[in-house]
């Protein structure tokens, strides 16, 4: 149960800044909509982003969190903390300078089909500033991986919510004014933010690194499994630079419409699937019961994952509709988007799945396999959307549906070279069963009902306790963890 109790304060705080990040995309949609500015600075935000993820939510993490949880044991953490963080600082803004001196090349790279449009100097500007969000969001990322060992994951997935809000607020005071420039300002600004608002914890937590050049005798071990690390979650990342490569060739708006319906997507990935295996890969690391955890994680995450995949095809036009649909944002702009949605949620289930299974191997130390993994859905990925958008002209669409179609060949790649398979199958398999007839009945009630974009926030809630009331007819154990957890509060709260 303290694995889900992380994952669950991972995945609240997760949630949070995910609502306020929609919040300021649909600032962003309703001032600019989906024109030549939002392509521009969705290309030029690529790259940073991207390596926020990289970065932030993976491959560090995974390298990180086993050694520094190990001399965290053995107490003796301090050396390899100040060390550690001062050669990744180095690192990062390495990169960072770098970035700002070949943005133009980097431009032309990722989206070569805008180079002769009107708005590539625009990217290239927009993207030589926001190069620097780089250095804040890895030092970010290195306070999450220390506070995770520590057991705090609720600050730092919240930390995000401070980016999105004040980019938001950059944007709702300055775009009239400085149109482009409030959206450039914002993402720098924000990045600062979200990196102070870890500095409390840490030092609550007496984790505040000092700067050492003294390299410490599990340096070396960390560079050997953050290579391997940082190669894999890159290649998993390609998937976003595939997207946008594409979608350069396409017209305008293409890329936009990408990233309106994929940041949807990323809502329930980035609750459940992030939180899960980050918990998972801590609970593995500091030892425990392999196949009990890998198990629980398992079910945990399809039960919920299902539904959202069922929901999110479902009501795809109307949730567009409700977050982006107003201002410069056309009525075109949300049926188009709608369909990009409803085609990436096919994937959420086994997109989970794979981020949870990778951190098994993690926890091993095995950075190998998730590479290959990784590799081989982004080979997919490439083919089959190539396919689907330039040979059947499905246009943006298909691009989406070569995205959703890569998860299986990622998933199973990773669960048919697991060699120590520590899961019931049958415990799996059952709960995964009452997932999918819930999920049935929930979307069969949405479709019969319609609900229009304001009917929204009545609608999800209803389907959601339908979908609890029917897993506790199917008498799903996890379905009563809700239950339980209202009883332990109520005990709390009867005997302080």
């Amino acid at each position: 149960m303290r694995l889900i109790k992380h994952s669950l304060a991972f995945s609240i705080a997760t949630l949070l800044s995910r609502v306020l990040g929609y919040v300021r995309d649909a600032v962003i949609a309703y001032h600019f909509g989906v024109s030549h500015v939002t392509d521009a600075f969705f290309v030029a935000f690529r790259l940073p982003n991207t390596l926020r993820r990289l970065l932030g939510e993976g491959g560090f993490n995974a390298a990180f969190v086993p050694i520094f949880a190990k001399r965290c044991k053995e107490g003796t953490e301090r050396s390899f903390l100040n060390s550690a963080f001062t050669y990744y600082t180095l690192f990062n803004l390495s990169v960072t300078l770098l970035g700002m001196v070949f943005t133009e090349w980097i431009i032309r790279l990722i989206a070569p089909g805008i180079t002769g449009k009107d708005y590539f100097d625009l990217a290239v500007f927009m993207a030589r500033f926001l190069f620097s969000y780089l250095l804040f969001v890895g030092l970010s990322a290195f306070f999450m991986a220390v506070l995770n060992t520590r057991g705090v994951f609720f600050v730092p997935a919240f930390a995000q919510a401070v980016f999105n809000s004040v980019v938001a607020l950059c944007v709702t005071v300055g775009a009239e004014k400085f149109g482009h420039m409030a959206l450039v300002a914002g993402v720098v600004l924000g990045g600062l933010a979200q990196l102070l608002f870890h500095i409390p914890s840490a030092y609550a937590c007496g984790l505040i690194p000092k700067p050492a050049l003294e390299r410490d005798e599990d340096l070396r071990l960390l560079l050997r499994r953050l290579v391997p690390a940082l190669v894999g979650f890159g290649v998993a990342q390609l998937s976003f630079f595939i997207d946008t490569f594409m979608a350069s060739f396409l017209a305008i708006g293409a890329i936009s419409y990408l990233y309106y319906a994929n940041r949807i997507f990323q809502l329930p990935l980035g609750a459940l699937s992030v939180g899960m295996a980050n918990s998972l890969l801590s609970a593995l690391s500091v030892g425990g019961d392999p196949r009990g955890n890998i198990t629980l994680a398992f079910r945990f995450v399809t039960l919920l994952a299902l539904p959202a995949s069922g929901g999110l095809v479902v009501l795809s036009q109307q949730i567009i509709a409700l977050l982006y649909g107003r201002g410069s944002f056309s009525q075109e702009d949300v049926l188009i988007a709608g369909k990009v949605l409803a085609v990436y949620s096919l994937g959420l289930t086994f997109f989970s799945l794979q981020k949870v299974l990778a951190s098994v191997y993690f926890a091993k130390g095995d950075t190998r396999t998730p590479v290959l993994s990784s590799l081989f859905s982004v080979i997919s990925e490439g083919l089959l959307a190539f396919v689907f958008a330039f040979i059947l002209k499905l246009g943006v669409v298909g691009l989406a549906l070569g995205t959703a179609s890569s998860s299986l060949v990622g998933f199973f790649f990773l669960f048919y070279s697991w060699k120590e398979r520590h899961i019931d199958g049958r415990a799996y398999g059952a709960s995964a069963l009452k997932g999918l007839v819930a999920t049935w009945v929930m979307c069969m009630l949405l479709l019969l009902t319609e609900p229009s974009p304001l009917g929204l926030l009545y609608a999800i809630p209803t389907a959601v306790m339908l979908y609890w009331f029917l897993l506790l007819l199917l008498r799903e154990p996890l379905a009563y963890l809700p239950l339980n957890l209202f009883k332990s509060l109520v005990k709390k709260l009867a005997n302080p």
